[in-house]
Parts: structure tokens; sequence; C-alpha cells
């Protein structure tokens, strides 16, 4: 292993930022005595060409360095090294752009930052008809796609003029950020078999794709795939929007699995009851602490990232009645909903809410302008209604005037109401009418 210079680090923010003579990498954990960094040429290298131990200073809770040479293409690990001076696992960095399980290690990718663009469609919300689906299903079994391409972004690009001829104006794609199969330990009840998770609504990495939905299974490969779907969406005028779960993660409960919270600051990235276990608001053992300032750094940067540099036009929030309530799980007047309602980029792109969590809270009609919100009142309407159920016909002429939900912020219309009636949750459009 080549000795080299180090620098002291730099104030940038946290994750890997590459500049032309090498990169800052930036980590914040709480209890560790030291930080562990060690910088690989490949994502396949046995030994790391750079390693230093990164001790805690001033008492402060973020370890950085700069490491001279660091270029795009390379991977880093980060461990964290106990007083006795032993090492935790590989943990993943919460701010990597790409990672990779290389024998038993998360390797994070080195990246340089590339704004995009091509110019975006920016349709009104008058004209946006919403398609929801799963980039790994839609195209699965559909036989005028290449085998190879089935399931993947790639597979997508060759379905688009379909959705044009459909007058789908807006693509809505269930999660596609890196998840663990697992968090939820459901077994199939004839086989006694694990189940795993399809949908990918336990996230591991607010900042990677899962590597499931591009035709190379690397972590570049999948950005970069990901990035050419964007673009021909845009070149057809079609949006996309990304279903994002920022209220939990793939980490699950007490036991759960350790990737990069439950390592590097437990009770600062996560909410905990009276007894001191995890606060399940969202349904899966853990809930995110969208109330801290560190946490809600992560997600907003984590928006930025994919609406500035990747290009996406929007974003649904999975559960978001979670993203504005306090460390105890009670509503907030001011939260983290507000802040990306007033983020000069943030709220020049489609936002979604669904406004309820999985404790109970319902929060449909409280979310800031410029937030639009699912009208699940329309949903039950519109199905009583097909169904033949009687009386119902003054609700649906609320709902087609689009005025059935109380919006508390006095700025927002009935443009702010998102109208649909089936989606991921519950039964299928096919199951509805048939």
């Amino acid at each position: 292993m080549d000795v080299l210079s180090v620098g002291a680090g730099s104030d940038g923010g946290l994750g890997c930022h590459l500049k032309q003579e090498g990169a800052t990498f930036k980590i914040y954990a709480k209890h560790a005595f030291a930080m562990v960094l060690e910088v690989y040429q490949k994502a396949n290298k046995l030994t790391p060409f750079f390693k230093q131990v990164i001790e805690r200073v001033n008492s402060s809770d973020f370890f950085s360095t700069f490491v001279p040479n660091a270029k795009t293409g390379m991977y880093y690990v980060w461990r964290i090294m106990h007083e006795d001076y032993s090492y935790s696992p590989t943990i993943m960095d919460p701010y990597a752009k790409a990672v990779i399980y290389f024998q038993g290690e998360w390797r994070n990718l080195v990246i340089s930052k590339q704004n995009y663009k091509v110019i975006k469609p920016q349709l009104p919300w008058k004209q946006t008809i919403l398609y929801e689906l799963h980039v790994g299903h839609f195209t699965r079994i559909d036989e005028s796609i290449p085998l190879k391409e089935r399931g993947t972004f790639k597979g997508l690009i060759r379905k688009l003029p379909y959705f044009k001829q459909l007058g789908i104006t807006t693509l809505e794609l269930l999660p596609i950020f890196k998840w663990y199969a697992h968090t939820l330990k459901n077994q199939n009840p004839y086989t006694s078999g694990l189940l795993e998770d399809v949908w990918g609504y336990n996230p591991l990495a607010f900042f990677a794709i899962d590597e499931r939905y591009s035709v190379e299974k690397t972590s570049e490969d999948s950005l970069k795939e990901f990035r050419e779907f964007i673009e021909a969406a845009h070149h057809e005028k079609i949006e996309v929007i990304l279903d994002v779960v920022y209220n939990h993660t793939g980490e699950g409960g007490e036991d759960g699995v350790a990737i990069h919270f439950k390592y590097l600051a437990p009770e600062i990235y996560y909410k905990y009851n009276e007894q001191h276990r995890f606060l399940n608001c969202a349904g899966t053992g853990n809930t995110l602490n969208t109330n801290h300032p560190i946490v809600k750094a992560l997600i907003r940067e984590s928006l930025t990232y994919w609406a500035e540099e990747v290009g996406v036009d929007g974003f649904r929030f999975d559960l978001a009645s979670i993203l504005g309530q306090d460390e105890k799980g009670r509503w907030l007047k001011e939260s983290l909903l507000n802040e990306i309602a007033a983020d000069p980029i943030l709220s020049k792109v489609k936002l979604i809410t669904e406004g309820w969590d999985a404790k109970g809270s319902y929060d449909v009609g409280r979310m800031p302008a410029p937030f639009c919100e699912w009208s699940d009142y329309f949903r039950d309407t519109i199905r009583k209604f097909i169904k033949g159920d009687q009386g119902i016909v003054p609700a649906v002429s609320v709902c087609m005037m689009g005025k059935e939900i109380y919006f508390t912020d006095t700025r927002k219309g009935k443009d702010q109401t998102i109208h649909f009636i089936t989606a991921h949750d519950g039964f299928t459009m096919w199951d509805l009418v048939t």
C-alpha cells in the first residue's frame, strides 16, 4: 500500500466530494472512537491503495479527510474503530451515489458531480396524467422486449411510445433506491421459506439505485441506465416522478440488520419510545427521526441530488405524515415538509404526499403549498360509485369539482388534489372492475 500525505479534510458536506486533485470524504458518527477509511482503485481490488485512521477532533462527531489522486470509478470503505482498536463491519455511506457488496464488505462509489442538462417537460398540474408502475414488473413478461431488458430501465424506454399513445404525461415509479429484501421477516405459509420484498419500500440508500433494475448488474451501470431512461422520457415529453420512502429504512427494528445508521448514530437517525425501543410509525420496525437537523439535511440533499443531477421531475412521499411529526410522532406546524416546500430547487418540482402513517395519523389537507395530496376520499367515493352504492352522487359531484379536501394552507386550491382510484396498496384496477 502506498503511503500518501493526507490533508486535514475540508468543511464540505457529508459523503464523497470529488475535485480535480482528489476527493474529500466525510461521515457523521456519534460514538466512534475513530473512523477508518480505505480507498480501492477498483470495486474488486483486495488491497486498498489508501488507508487512514481518522481521529476525533475537538469532540466533533464529523470525521473527514482529503485523499489525493482519488478519481471517479474508485470505491471506498468506512469502518468504526472502537477504543480497544477493534473494527466494526464495513458501513454503507448514507451519501453514497452507488454501492456494492463485495466479499462481505459494503463499498461506496467515488463519482463526480454532473448536473442534468436536458430540458425537462415541466408540465402544469392541470395537464398531468399519472401512471404508477413497478420497474421490475411492468416489462417482466413483455415478449416485445428483449429478454435481458425485461424488468429494467432499458425495457421501459421501449415502452415510452405506448405511454404516449395512452395519453400518459407522467410516470410515477415505485421505489428504485437500493433496498433490503428481508426487513419484514414474513414466511411462506406452505414452505416456511423467507419471503422477499419486491416493491422496494425498505430502502437502505437514499442516493443509490438498486441494481435489480439495470441490464448490467453493477452500481455504476444502474445509475448510467437510469440517466438514459430519464433523458429518453424527457425527449418524449414524459415526466418521471419517484416514489420515495424517507419515513423508515430497511434496517428494521431491534432485531433488524445494521447497515449504516445503527452503527453511526441510531439515537440521531431514529425515533425511540419511552422504553427506548424503536418507535414504529411506519409498521416496519423503525421510524426516521425526520425532525433532527442531520436527518433533515440528508433527506433534502437526497431530493436535490435526484432533481438537479439525475433529472427527475418530482417525488411522491410515502407516509408523508411522518415527515411532519416530532420525535414522539405528533404533528408539527413547522417541519421538514415546510423546509422542502420553501426550498428554491425542490419547491419547483412536483411534490405529492400520502397524508397518513401506519400508526393512525391522518393529515390529508395539512400539507403546505406547493405539495399536492393524495385524495383517499376520491378513491373510496369513486369505488363505491362504480360498485353501484346508493346515495353516492352528491359525493361524486364534490370529487369531480376537486373540492373534497379542505386545505389548511389557504394558498392551495383544487389543483393540489391528486385523484386516483387504485394504486400499489390494495387491489389492482383489474380486480376493481372485474
